[in-house]
């Protein structure tokens, strides 16, 4: 736990710099700034209420970073290095604004009676990195493909030696630069609790309803992270990818949500919420349609017709191109491919390519494993029919409740969205000619919004799009649960959450307010009762040498062979083997690779390839 704590500090303090580094000169450009008001021609530089917006910013940044290096030469000290002296040079450069925000975020923090919360949850997930259960793929590839970006940073055609290898995600660069293996002692395994941290840390918002005195929509949205966040408390020791895009895709929403509420109108927080979409997308390629987000921006951006706005939209591109360029890289180099194991997006033909047929192979395997059934040959044969019924029975009990409530809440987005349709058509009819702004009242007031911090239907259309987007993606491709939950909550946190708010808006007042107390009393009992459900869980693992060290990567009895004059190891048993045998494969390929070269370095490359 000490490690992972010191560890954290130093994430915080660099990505917290080159976030704001970014942030600052962004904010800076013309056309960025903040308008009061609709139509107020005067603007201020916009100031950011949230100052984890830094972070998160920051490690977008340093993700990005760590890709770019990793495509140069190994992630270790001297990327470290040369962080460090990026932020001294950051930090130098706006001392005087840093220390005024540091002073205004703890005296906030401290009259709000905030600072002790957040250390409190900073600590408990520090904790529940420190040790936990080690996720099944991190013992198969992912410790392996960290170790390979530690020890090389990237190789030609690596997937050919493991296809595992050849899964790309931009959580592996960012886990190897943080992992502080050139030390000499273990490989730490930090990020992808931090990420939880970020998401836990936005979660503590949800206490404002009690300030409120009333729900908005985000506040669903923060109810089914910290349920998400109890779920995999045990998990996020491992580096798994899942954990990196849940969390990152659970804090886009309640961020976007957020700022719907609230009715920003500043182009900043949308854009970086956008790049945050594409930035998820190079984590998981499951996130795909997050990408559905940036049209909100790009709409205001194109809208705006001043001068200054082509600039805006020039450097809005540039970042998400700059976020997205590095990682398709590395599938290049890694696999062959822009998009493993996508085949219908072959451009490339490199020495190195993982053969077709074995990536179409794969592809499949991903699917069928995804619904439920292993046979791969069989997946041509295999209607919805025959594996829905089977992968639906072999979900928990949350989980098909939570499925069924994705359904309604599909049918009633639906429902909505002809609604809203039909009276924007209606608006048009108007004889009157007057704007109106886009709401369904016009359909007899069932659904009529009363609430200022409620969305507005365009808002809400775009937003529930997005995720019911995700979920089909995640249903039509590779329904495994573990792979999709996020957008499984999310779907009916949204939709039913604005549902709900709706029918509360029509009680009378002093039944609403007794509702919400009602409401903050079970949320408290719920939390009591994960909570000590979590302690009851976590003794039965607990070690105190954990407290100083994280739980390294498991150990396996392995096997040799030889290739190229190297030794390369292989799980004596199954298919695991975990960090410390390198380089490893799952099992003998001798005859179906070879080396490029003299040297591992110059990569691998399948015999026989067809």
């Amino acid at each position: 736990m000490l490690t992972v704590v010191l560890i954290w500090l130093y994430v915080a303090a660099t990505t917290y710099l080159v976030g704001y580094g970014l942030l600052m000169t962004l904010v800076n450009l013309p056309g960025m700034e903040h308008r009061a008001k609709k139509g107020d021609m005067r603007g201020a530089k916009y100031e950011f209420k949230y100052k984890e917006s830094f972070l998160v910013t920051g490690v977008v940044i340093t993700t990005v970073y760590a890709q770019i290096v990793s495509l140069f030469s190994k992630v270790g000290l001297a990327a470290n290095i040369f962080l460090v002296m990026v932020c001294v040079v950051i930090a130098v450069f706006y001392r005087e604004e840093l220390l005024r925000d540091a002073f205004r975020m703890f005296s906030a923090l401290k009259s709000r009676g905030s600072f002790v919360v957040y250390l409190v949850v900073f600590l408990l997930f520090a904790y529940g990195t420190s040790h936990g259960i080690m996720h099944y793929d991190t013992d198969l590839y992912h410790a392996q493909a960290i170790r390979w970006i530690e020890e090389y940073g990237i190789v030609k055609g690596l997937g050919n030696l493991h296809v595992r290898l050849a899964y790309n995600s931009a959580a592996f660069p960012l886990s190897a630069l943080y992992s502080f293996a050139f030390l000499g002692g273990q490989s730490y395994h930090v990020m992808s609790g931090f990420f939880a941290l970020l998401l836990a840390w936005q979660c503590v918002g949800i206490r404002n309803v009690a300030r409120r005195g009333h729900l908005v929509i985000s506040d669903f949205a923060r109810l089914a992270a910290i349920y998400y966040l109890f779920t995999v408390f045990d998990e996020i020791v491992s580096p798994a990818s899942d954990y990196f895009l849940s969390t990152i895709v659970f804090y886009i929403m309640i961020c976007w949500l957020d700022m719907y509420v609230r009715h920003e109108r500043n182009y900043v927080p949308y854009i970086l919420l956008a790049l945050l979409g594409i930035y998820a997308i190079t984590i998981k390629l499951s996130a795909a349609p997050m990408i559905l987000l940036s049209i909100v921006p790009i709409y205001k951006l194109i809208k705006d017709r001043r001068k200054e706005k082509s600039i805006v939209f020039a450097v809005s591109v540039a970042l998400g191109f700059l976020t997205a360029f590095p990682f398709l890289v590395r599938n290049v180099i890694i696999s062959g491919w822009l998009l493993y194991p996508v085949t219908f997006l072959d451009f490339f033909g490199f020495s190195w390519k993982i053969p077709k047929g074995v990536a179409a192979y794969d592809a499949l395997e991903i699917r069928t494993f995804g619904r439920g059934f292993n046979d791969v040959a069989s997946y041509g044969d295999v209607k919805i029919g025959d594996w829905l019924p089977g992968w639906f029975s072999s979900m928990g009990a949350v989980n098909k409740m939570m499925l069924i409530l994705c359904v309604i809440s599909v049918l009633i987005y639906i429902i909505y969205f002809v609604l809203v349709a039909r009276a924007a058509i209606n608006d048009k009819k108007d004889s009157s000619g007057k704007a109106k702004r886009l709401r369904i009242s016009g359909t007899g007031k069932i659904f009529d919004i009363s609430h200022r911090s409620m969305l507005s239907d365009a808002d809400f259309l775009t937003i529930g799009g997005a995720i019911i987007g995700c979920l089909i993606f995640w249903f039509l491709s590779a329904p495994l649960i573990r792979y999709g939950v996020v957008y499984v909550w999310l779907v009916p946190a949204v939709i039913l959450g604005r549902l709900v708010i709706i029918l509360m808006n029509r009680v009378p007042s002093v039944i609403k307010e007794n509702g919400i107390k009602v409401l903050i009393a079970l949320f408290l009992l719920w939390l009591i009762y994960k909570g000590a459900f979590l302690i009851i869980e976590d003794s039965h693992r607990f070690n105190p040498q954990y407290l100083v060290r994280q739980q390294d990567y498991g150990r396996y009895e392995t096997e040799e062979f030889e290739l190229g004059g190297y030794t390369f190891y292989y799980p004596k048993e199954g298919d695991q083997v975990g960090y410390a045998p390198f380089p490893a494969a799952t099992h003998d390929v001798t005859g179906e690779i070879r080396l490029m070269g003299r040297k591992i370095a110059d990569g691998f490359e399948a015999v026989g390839k067809n």
